[in-house]
């Protein structure tokens, strides 16, 4: 037996062992598909919440680092998603302490899409050296960087990071024109003069600007190749918003004195009386945005979707929506948007990987024709993306969506939340939503969760129960979406709907990743698939028709949630084998080998030189049998 040094931390949940990972993976795709859920299963993470190494950390991590995949790669053997989604990826303004993704540049990439550490590899003529990398990240010195991401150290003109990438633009001029990376930029620039080439008030260096927009859009392109080379499309956000800077550089493509929605959103809107109009700059405008969108991402998720049927144009000075400045324009500017993406993507593009989100105040929009439950033509052969937050008998699960109102399961997608909701774990413990004037969303959702899994309302009361059910209920949906910090089972806010507050839109994901998401699974709190999928087998009578699936199921959803210290996962780390553990007798349901079937004593023994753990098997195996549930 190899024995290693003891850490003094406990990792409370239970790895996968890489013996065991194969057979979880194959059980995991066979339940998936008799549940249903075939379709996308979108993993939803802001690219600059990705973990970094405190070696490299400048302050928000990328998609194109080895740490970033890492995450991907390890919750992705878990959780089996085929999308990774992204917020908007614009240049963000700072109000205040806030920076909103969703108040971003429409059609220029933000410097958070730029790798620094990739200037300083030969792809890149090394236009950085490492210790010039190393001052951004010994620039970032914030005492909470562990949680929240450093948006000023990175993101801001003058920032360390601007400064250092002033340095590599320089070595970038003096560079032959006939280099490939010279050549790649002057087809770059070549490519896109309608966007590039107006002024901006936040970029008064013009050179420097398109030097960083190449850089970024190369570094996004490298990070979705990465992606793609995994078998995972990556998704962009397409923002409703347009800057200042987009107002003024196109001011006839936008209708003068009017705001796009609710009059508290503050967003300049396009003119859609002319926006159909093909020689307009409101048409220009928008099909250029959608095309750099279309251009970047595999899969494309409109923000505020439902504005391009029924878009709302507010005159300042009032406020609340009236319904005489609502323009229906039915289908004529989404069938816009399917063309102009296949412009890009070519005739065979798959429309239902455009994805519009549409949950909206009655007061602002309705999918529905008047007084009945039949959607309206954009909409039914779209796919629209809701939450489960605002559940109810006859809204907001899978269950009510396919059942009562008929929709087929390709045309909607649904999830627990995303970056606006309040956190599935709130939800669970029956906190009030300060941001939806203080509901309770528990209380709804309770009965019909009881009817779709067949749970007792009274065990539905306990949070960690209702979280794994709110879970479990998507599992039947052909395409499912949620959240990072859902599946993580945090309970903190990502959007804390508090514009001067200097966390909003910043968490991030740390590099103890692991060691959070298995304690996660273990307090009951985290994503467990396997534990969702018995939900579903259980409710459905799958457990019957499929039992030998089902026990493998059971085995997997237990594994997770076992309790296992550091010491035991080091040893399984280096050799699957070292362990040789006997055929536990039977317990409950559970037929693994691996389950909570053996005691280890550890006999600790203080040296002047380490500490190491001298690992037995006990006969002891009582207090190691409780399956939670």
């Amino acid at each position: 037996m190899q024995v290693r040094k003891v850490s003094s931390n406990m990792a409370f949940g239970r790895s996968l062992r890489k013996n065991e990972i194969d057979e979880y993976t194959k059980t995991l795709k066979e339940a998936k598909k008799i549940t249903g859920q075939t379709g996308k299963s979108a993993f939803i993470i802001p690219l600059t919440s990705l973990p970094v190494s405190e070696t490299k950390d400048i302050g928000i991590g990328h998609l194109a680092s080895k740490e970033g995949l890492d995450f991907i790669d390890y919750m992705h053997t878990y959780l089996d998603f085929n999308i990774v989604k992204d917020l908007p990826s614009g240049q963000i303004k700072k109000y205040n302490d806030f920076f909103c993704s969703y108040e971003a540049s429409a059609l220029a990439l933000g410097d958070q899409n730029i790798n620094p550490q990739l200037l300083t590899e030969d792809k890149y003529n090394s236009l950085l050296t490492q210790n010039e990398f190393q001052e951004i990240v010994k620039a970032n010195t914030k005492s909470d960087k562990k949680e929240f991401i450093n948006c000023e150290n990175t993101m801001e003109s003058g920032s360390t990071q601007d400064n250092i990438l002033k340095k590599a633009h320089k070595k970038f001029k003096k560079l032959d024109d006939s280099t490939p990376l010279k050549q790649k930029y002057i087809k770059f620039i070549k490519d896109n003069e309608f966007w590039l080439n107006f002024p901006r008030k936040e970029e008064p260096d013009q050179e420097f600007f398109k030097f960083k927009q190449f850089l970024a859009e190369e570094h996004l392109a490298e990070g979705k190749k990465l992606l793609n080379d995994r078998g995972i499309k990556l998704c962009g956000d397409c923002p409703i918003n347009f800057t200042t800077d987009e107002v003024n550089a196109f001011p006839k493509a936008f209708k003068k004195g009017y705001n796009t929605g609710l009059p508290s959103w503050g967003i300049p809107t396009l003119d859609y009386d002319t926006i159909l109009d093909e020689s307009s700059d409101a048409y220009k405008l928008f099909k250029t945005k959608v095309q750099l969108m279309a251009r970047r991402y595999d899969v494309i998720r409109f923000d505020v979707g439902w504005n391009y049927i029924t878009p709302i144009m507010t005159p300042h000075g009032e406020n609340k929506v009236f319904e005489h400045n609502k323009k229906e324009l039915e289908n004529a500017l989404v069938d816009n948007i399917d063309k102009w993406v296949k412009e890009v993507k070519g005739e065979d593009f798959d429309l239902k990987n455009l994805i519009y989100e549409v949950e909206a105040g009655p007061e602002e929009f309705s999918p529905f024709k008047v007084n009945t439950k039949e959607l309206i033509s954009p909409l039914k052969n779209r796919v629209k993306s809701y939450s489960t937050v605002y559940m109810n008998n006859t809204w907001g699960s899978n269950d009510t969506f396919r059942n009562y109102y008929k929709w087929s399961g390709d045309t909607f997608s649904i999830g627990p939340g995303n970056h606006d909701h309040q956190p599935l774990k709130q939800i669970a413990k029956g906190i009030p939503d300060y941001a939806a004037n203080n509901q309770i969303h528990k209380t709804d959702s309770i009965e019909p969760l009881s009817k779709i899994l067949k749970i007792p309302t009274k065990d539905l009361e306990d949070p960690t129960t209702y979280s794994k059910a709110k879970f479990a209920e998507i599992m039947s949906a052909e395409n499912i979406h949620y959240f990072f910090m859902d599946a993580l089972g945090k309970e903190e806010r990502y959007n804390e709907h508090k514009p001067n507050s200097n966390t909003n839109f910043r968490r991030r994901v740390s590099s103890d990743y692991k060691t959070i998401y298995q304690n996660s699974l273990h307090e009951g709190f985290g994503f467990n698939i396997m534990d969702a999928l018995e939900k579903v087998f259980k409710a459905k009578g799958y457990d019957k028709s499929n039992p030998n699936l089902y026990a493998k199921i059971i085995k997997f959803r237990d594994i997770l949630i076992e309790k296992e210290s550091e010491t035991i996962k080091t040893i399984n780390d280096v050799d699957d084998d070292i362990v040789k553990l006997p055929k536990p007798e039977k317990i409950n349901t559970h037929n693994s080998k691996t389950s909570k079937i053996l005691w280890f004593g550890t006999t600790i023994t203080a040296i002047a030189g380490g500490i190491y753990g001298i690992i037995k098997t006990s006969d002891n195996k009582k207090n190691n049998n409780k399956i939670l549930k």
